[in-house]
């Protein structure tokens, strides 16, 4: 195999290979072709051809006809039946005959165009000027598609971004920010939903409103950092006793809510005492300091009391009538579970059996 004659100097440069088996046929062709943007490789069969095209990106293929035990037209088949090569311009360089049925043979075997010999320099350089042209616009094509290849899966990572952080700072939009249950303001959104709900499947919708008991003493005698670790310590505690279709919140400072869909008021009663119970006996421990609290509970059912304008249960009857069961148990000494009555009294109502 003969060496090419120069060498790939830069990336920019394109590689044109000349096919004949006789070198003065070679030398002719580089010197009416040579040029600065050009790097000239020659082959001398076409077993040299094919070697040639696994070593280097050519822009085009110059390809005599008539070579030795590989010709011209064999030598374009295998070209076009490897993936590498296939998509090469080939160009046939022969002085043979140029009746039709050779003119069709060697299309069928792969080539674009036909130059005869003796070779015209003028013809010869703008053929192959406008094969390097479409080679050169395939380049730049490559490259705006390789970049806007780039660019998407760029913005698909920065869509997926995005998308985490909207996530994130929904979460953060509808957390309380010390113990992670929903806040107050989406509270009131999820209130609406369930009591639509409620209304329109004529289902039971319960809520608690809770509030722990003397809690300004704890934030006063042991510190805010100790009163925040106790309200985190107390959400813990609830959601051991509610399910995960129940809704917790926190309402205000030491005040916390919870909606309880689908659930008869005899059961809701009977979740409250759990959390009470389970919080009275609680110690509230931080390595350091250490505390008992306890909680009052207003318990009001939309299915057990009716609105006070005889409409449909709405999300103010619910919040006002838990509150009132809640003001209630404190009035009768905190630390109990009173259900709201229709009554207001300071009778501790008894939940129906």
């Amino acid at each position: 195999m003969h060496a090419p004659t120069k060498t790939l100097e830069t990336k920019e440069k394109q590689n044109i290979l000349l096919v004949d088996d006789r070198l003065e046929n070679l030398l002719a062709l580089e010197a009416i072709l040579e040029a600065p943007h050009l790097n000239i490789i020659r082959a001398r069969s076409g077993n040299e051809a094919l070697e040639q095209l696994l070593a280097f990106e050519f822009a085009l293929v110059l390809l005599d006809v008539q070579m030795p035990e590989m010709d011209g037209f064999e030598t374009a088949r295998l070209m076009r039946s490897v993936e590498r090569s296939r998509h090469i311009p080939i160009i046939f360089v022969t002085a043979i005959s140029k009746e039709d049925i050779h003119v069709f043979k060697g299309y069928e075997a792969g080539a674009v165009d036909y130059i005869m010999k003796p070779l015209d320099p003028v013809i010869l350089i703008s053929k192959v000027n406008v094969f390097l042209t479409l080679d050169s616009q395939r380049r730049e094509l490559e490259k705006t598609t390789k970049s806007l290849r780039e660019t998407i899966a760029q913005q698909e990572e920065y869509k997926k971004v995005i998308e985490k952080q909207n996530i994130a700072l929904k979460e953060l939009s509808i957390r309380d920010g010390l113990t992670g249950i929903y806040n107050h303001r989406h509270f009131q959104e999820l209130l609406a939903r369930e009591v639509a709900l409620a209304n329109r499947h004529d289902t039971e919708l319960c809520c608690l409103m809770m509030d722990l008991d003397y809690f300004k003493v704890v934030n006063d005698t042991l510190g805010h950092p100790f009163g925040d670790f106790v309200l985190k310590q107390f959400v813990t505690l609830v959601k051991e006793e509610i399910r995960s279709s129940d809704i917790l919140a926190r309402y205000g400072g030491e005040e916390f809510i919870i909606l309880l869909p689908n659930i008869s008021l005899n059961d809701a009663n009977k979740v409250a005492e759990k959390i009470r119970t389970k919080v009275e006996t609680h110690t509230y421990k931080d390595g350091i300091r250490s505390s008992n609290v306890t909680v009052s509970i207003g318990l009001y059912c939309n299915r057990y009391h009716s609105s006070e304008n005889g409409s449909e249960n709405g999300s103010e009857d619910l919040l006002r009538f838990a509150d009132k069961a809640l003001y209630q148990a404190k009035e009768l000494g905190r630390n109990r579970v009173v259900v709201y009555g229709p009554e207001s009294s300071d009778e501790h109502l008894v939940c129906p059996e």
